[in-house]
C-alpha cells in the first residue's frame, strides 16, 4: 500500500490510497466470496467457486464493486493509523481507479481533528467566591418544610384566598377552547399565583358545586405567542374548599419533622446544608470559570463537523427528555417557546454558539491533559468502576459488562483523566503563587 497526505483547508486531510498488486489479488478473491453469497453456482459449494466461475455467474462489475467496499473497509483505517491522523469524521470515498486487472487506488477525505495551541494556563487566576448564607435563607427552608407539613380542613363556607380548592375547567379565545385550557379535577390553591392573574382572585367567593364565567386577559409576555395579550373567558366548577392549616414553627415542629430536639437545632441543621451547598456551588463557578479562562487563551480552528455532532448529541438529549415526560418531541419544544414545524433546525440555530463553546472547552482540556501528561491509572479506573457500582447496585452487573472490557475502561479512563485535568487546572488557577 502506497500513501499520499495531502492537507486540505480547515482540518481537512485526504489521503490516496494505492493498493499493490498483490495486495489487490487478495481483496478480489475475498470479494468473489463474498459477492457470491446466496448464489447457487452448479458444481460448487457456495463460496468455494473460482473467481472466474463466480464473474460468469453474477458478473464482473459485482465482484469489483464489492472489492471496493472491502478495501476501504480494509486499508483506510490502516492508512489513517500509519499517517497518525485522528478522524472526526466518516471519510469521503472517491474512486480513482481500480478493475478486475488493475489495482485500487482510492481517496478518501476525511476532517481530523484540529491543531490546540494553549496559551499560557499559568496565568489563569480565579477567585473563589463563596456566597454567605443568611438568617433570611435559613427561614425560606423553613417555610418550604412548614409548607410541606400542612393540613388541609375541608370547609363549608365561601372560597378566600388562601384556600386549597379542586375545580374543572374549561377556556375559550375568541370563543374558542384552545390547547391546555381545559382540566378536570384540577387542584389549585388561591392566592398562589399559578393561573393567568386575576383567574384565583375571580374564584373568590364562590361555593362548592357553584359554576362561574372568569374573564382575564393573558400576559403580553405569555410563552405562547398565539394567546399572548388576548382576553379568555373561562368556565369553572368549583368541587371542594378546603382551609390550609399551617403548623406553628416551633421546638415540636423540628422534632415532628426533622427529628431533632429544637428549633435551634434544626436552624443549625439548614444553616450547614446551605453552607455545604453555597461551597459546592462556589467549586462549580470556579471550575467553570477556569475552563472558560483556558478556552479563551488557546488557538483552535473549529471544524464544523465537531460542531454539528454536538448539536445531534444535544437533539438528542432533548428527545430523550421529551420521551421521559410522555411527549412527543415536537409537543415538548412547542411547550418550551420552541416552532410548531422545523423544531429540529430551529434549536440547532440556536444553540450553535453554546455548542461551539462545548467543543473549544472540550479540545481546549484535553491539550491542557495532554501537556500537563495527566492520566488515569488502573487504580483509579477500577476504583471508578466500584464507585458507579456502589451508586447504582441494582445494577452492578450490566455496570461490570460495560467497563469491565478494554474498551470499557479505555473509555472510562478518558472520563477518569478528563475530571483529574480539570482539577490541575482549578489548582493551577486558584493558586497565590504567582
Amino acid at each position: 500500500m502506497k500513501i499520499t497526505k495531502q492537507t486540505g483547508e480547515k482540518n481537512h486531510i485526504k489521503l490516496v490510497i494505492a493498493l499493490e498488486a498483490s495486495e489487490w489479488e487478495k481483496i478480489l478473491d475475498k470479494a468473489s466470496v463474498k459477492a457470491s453469497e446466496g448464489a447457487k453456482i452448479p458444481g460448487f459449494r457456495e463460496g468455494r467457486a473460482p473467481r472466474t466461475v463466480v464473474i460468469n455467474q453474477i458478473g464482473e462489475a459485482r465482484v469489483v464493486s464489492v472489492a471496493i467496499e472491502l478495501a476501504v473497509e480494509e486499508y483506510y483505517p490502516l492508512a489513517a493509523k500509519q499517517e497518525q491522523i485522528k478522524p472526526i469524521a466518516f471519510p469521503k470515498i472517491s474512486v480513482e481507479k481500480g478493475g478486475m486487472t488493475e489495482p485500487l487506488t482510492f481517496t478518501a477525505e476525511v476532517a481530523v481533528l484540529p491543531e490546540v495551541v494553549l496559551g499560557d494556563y499559568s496565568k489563569i487566576k480565579i477567585v473563589k467566591s463563596i456566597e454567605l448564607v443568611s438568617d433570611e435563607s435559613v427561614e425560606e427552608v423553613l417555610k418550604s418544610l412548614q409548607k410541606k407539613a400542612v393540613e388541609f380542613q375541608p370547609v363549608e363556607r365561601e372560597a378566600k384566598l388562601g384556600d386549597w380548592t379542586e375545580i374543572d375547567f374549561d377556556g375559550f379565545v375568541d370563543g374558542k377552547p384552545f390547547e391546555g385550557g381545559s382540566s378536570k379535577k384540577h387542584p389549585l390553591i388561591l392566592g398562589d399565583k399559578v393561573f393567568i392573574p386575576g383567574f384565583e382572585e375571580g374564584m373568590v367567593g364562590m361555593r362548592a358545586q357553584e359554576e362561574k364565567d372568569i374573564e382575564v386577559e393573558f400576559p403580553k409576555d405569555y410563552h405562547n405567542k398565539d394567546l399572548a395579550g388576548k382576553p379568555a373567558k373561562f368556565t369553572v366548577k368549583l368541587h371542594q374548599i378546603k382551609a390550609v392549616n399551617y403548623p406553628d414553627i416551633d421546638d415540636a415542629f423540628a422534632k415532628k419533622h426533622a427529628n431533632v430536639e429544637t428549633l435551634e437545632a434544626l436552624k443549625a441543621d439548614i444553616k450547614k446544608f446551605l453552607d455545604e451547598e453555597a461551597e459546592k456551588k462556589a467549586s462549580e463557578k470556579v471550575r467553570e470559570d477556569a475552563i472558560m479562562a483556558l478556552t479563551k487563551l488557546a488557538k483552535i480552528d473549529l471544524p464544523d463537523e465537531l460542531v454539528n455532532q454536538e448539536l445531534d448529541n444535544m437533539v438528542q438529549d432533548l428527545k430523550h427528555q421529551a420521551e421521559h415526560a410522555k411527549m412527543t418531541f415536537e409537543d415538548y419544544l412547542k411547550r418550551a417557546g420552541g416552532p410548531p414545524a422545523g423544531g429540529e433546525e430551529w434549536l440547532k440555530n440556536q444553540w450553535r454558539e453554546q455548542a461551539e463553546q462545548r467543543v473549544l472547552a472540550g479540545l481546549s482540556l484535553e491539550a491542557f491533559r495532554e501537556a500537563e501528561k495527566i492520566e488515569a491509572t488502573d487504580a483509579e479506573v477500577d476504583e471508578e468502576i466500584n464507585r458507579i457500582k456502589a451508586q447504582y447496585p441494582q445494577n452492578a452487573d450490566e455496570i461490570e459488562k460495560e467497563y469491565g472490557s478494554a474498551r470499557g475502561k479505555a473509555r472510562l479512563g478518558q472520563m477518569v483523566g478528563s475530571r483529574k485535568a480539570v482539577e490541575k487546572l482549578v489548582e493551577i488557577a486558584t493558586s497565590t503563587s504567582s
